[in-house]
């Protein structure tokens, strides 16, 4: 059933539309033109078609065409009721079309089919019921009933033609204004948009209507046809204008939308905060995709790929691990070419990933980077043929921006993170500390900082090798990582010594931190590749100071207070957590 007051509205008047059209002249409220040839119904419903073949988009679900001068001229040369006849007939056979069409690229949904006939029959009933009411109130019928008998007066023809013009476009755009409102747009965008332009475009063809008028012989059509072929060109050159102007105004948007993007993107290095970045921008520069999937190199020396996709409906984040080659994304990648998927049910290659179930549509386009390809952007919608050749081009102008974006995260993620245990490096604990230090003084925030030193590790390289103590320490490294928040920032201080920043954190947070890394790493084992293998168990001691309840004078203060913590944790027993009061 209807969805809303505005569907309700547009079947409404489409049915009353068709009363109007057929069962007035029936009950004889109405003349009839029964002399009427069918030939010039027929020319005249042929011209009116190819007036709307030619319509052109002024705002985002309206057309205009530049028809009204032969709804007019129909009025004076074949009467009102055959003029409303013929445009009813016209405008429904266009309208049934534009479904058809809009159907087959699934721009339509098919659950709406009562929006659909509505569709249909307020455009052939509302249009043609205008024009036989128009036209009849102000005098069409008396013009035509002396129009094949005598010459016309050019003059009264002219005031005719003014006169029903007038009143047929003011009360077509009201009744086309008042459904607009009622389906939920804008009365400002449409009176300023289409009402305005599509009464001063369709009035400035008026005196064609007039010439039609005069021209108008029964027996004689060549002067209408000539006549209407010029009209057609005039058509076209509207057409082809407003296309000009709106792919202009696409170019510029697509312009506009790359500039924020570049500044948005170009905001941070960090390869979290970025992947967030793309993900809402690319929504914002494309809305028809419901998705967003960037796929790219792990971070932290990890080898393989990840996917981070972003679900607009439910404003979610997810990542996904990616084999290297499958899916649409593989494809891609391994052509280095952009790829447009209307139907996935008609296509043999998947997505490759989980959570994709009821996809219809995929784009995805290659992130290249200095010959190479870095990962792959795409998009993705439930509906089929959801993505035009527009949308691909602007996504590949996307890419360039995003490949350099994240070659830029991940060279300095290499110039800052550690290769061996995929922490934070020294000199990037030290600039956050200093951050950590001015924030808490402007908000009054208090952090915790604690150290950390992996006991007997120097000894266990001895025994061992440098090999098992590099496995440690990336044990060790993961281990913390799982144990802390997103906003924490844990680094190699040096050796087997790892510092973390915790925000927004007191000396009791800190130490219940420290606590349960503690734990983490005393129950966890690592095997050595020894025969017969042999299962190691390491501790680590840990010392906490926080800001400002440790009352050091600045972060290089607080590392040193933190640090004698774990001097003290050491000297007392070690596997445990000190704190600096």
């Amino acid at each position: 059933m209807p969805r809303n007051a505005g569907h309700l509205f547009t079947i409404a008047l489409g049915v009353l539309g068709w009363g109007v059209v057929l069962a007035l002249p029936a009950l004889d409220v109405l003349p009839d033109a029964a002399h009427t040839s069918p030939l010039w119904i027929a020319l005249f419903v042929v011209v009116i078609l190819a007036a709307r073949a030619l319509a052109f988009r002024l705002i985002e679900g309206s057309v205009l065409s530049l028809d009204s001068a032969y709804y007019v001229a129909a009025a004076l040369c074949v009467g009102s009721v055959g003029a409303g006849r013929l445009v009813a007939i016209a405008l429904t056979v266009d309208a049934s079309a534009r479904l058809y069409y809009a159907r087959k690229r699934d721009r339509v949904d098919p659950a709406t089919w009562w929006e659909e006939l509505g569709y249909v029959l307020y455009f052939g009933g509302m249009s043609g019921a205008v024009v036989t009411l128009c036209g009849h109130a102000l005098g069409a019928d008396s013009v035509m009933a002396t129009l094949p008998d005598s010459a016309p007066n050019a003059v009264e023809i002219a005031l005719r033609v003014v006169s029903i013009a007038t009143l047929l476009l003011v009360t077509h755009y009201a009744i086309q204004g008042v459904r607009i409102r009622l389906l939920g747009r804008s009365w400002r965008t449409y009176l300023q948009d289409l009402a305005l332009p599509g009464i001063l475009a369709e009035a400035s063809l008026m005196p064609i209507g007039v010439v039609l008028v005069l021209l108008y012989d029964p027996d004689q059509p060549l002067g209408f046809l000539l006549l209407s072929l010029t009209y057609l060109l005039i058509n076209l050159v509207f057409s082809r204008l407003s296309r000009t102007q709106h792919q202009l105004e696409e170019r510029v948007h697509d312009l506009e939308i790359l500039t924020a993007t570049a500044r948005k993107l170009s905001a941070s290095l960090q390869l979290e905060e970025l992947v967030e970045a793309v993900a809402r921008e690319t929504v914002v520069a494309i809305p028809e995709a419901e998705a967003v999937a960037l796929v790219h190199r792990r971070s932290g020396g990890e080898s393989g790929l990840v996917i981070d996709g972003f679900d607009r409906s439910s404003d979610r984040f997810f990542r996904q691990s990616m084999v290297e080659g499958s899916g649409a994304a593989g494809w891609v990648m391994q052509h280095l070419q952009p790829r447009r998927i209307d139907d996935l049910e008609t296509e043999d290659l998947d997505l490759g990933v989980d959570g994709t179930q009821g996809i219809r549509s995929w784009l995805g386009v290659p992130l290249m980077m200095y010959g190479g390809c870095e990962g792959v952007i795409a998009v993705q919608s439930t509906r089929q043929g959801a993505f035009r050749a527009d949308h691909q081009r602007l996504l590949e102008s996307l890419a360039l921006q995003i490949a350099a974006a994240l070659q830029n995260a991940h060279l300095y993620e290499l110039a800052m993170i550690d290769g061996l245990t995929g922490l934070f490096m020294r000199r990037y604990f030290d600039a956050r500390i200093e951050e950590e230090v001015e924030r808490s003084k402007r908000y009054g925030t208090p952090f915790s900082v604690l150290m950390m030193d992996v006991d007997d590790f120097k000894k266990l390289n001895d025994e061992h090798g440098h090999l098992i103590g590099d496995r440690v320490l990336r044990s060790i490294a993961n281990t913390v990582k799982a144990q802390l928040r997103g906003v924490d920032t844990a680094s190699r201080y040096g050796g087997e010594e790892i510092a973390v920043i915790l925000p927004r954190s007191d000396m009791v947070s800190g130490y219940n931190v420290g606590e349960r890394i503690r734990a983490a790493i005393a129950d966890s084992r690592i095997t050595t590749d020894s025969d017969p293998p042999k299962v190691l168990t390491v501790t680590a001691s840990f010392g906490v100071a926080s800001y400002p309840e440790s009352k050091a004078a600045d972060g290089e203060d607080l590392i040193r207070r933190a640090d004698r913590a774990l001097y003290r944790a050491k000297k007392t027993g070690k596997n445990r957590v000190e704190l600096f009061w």
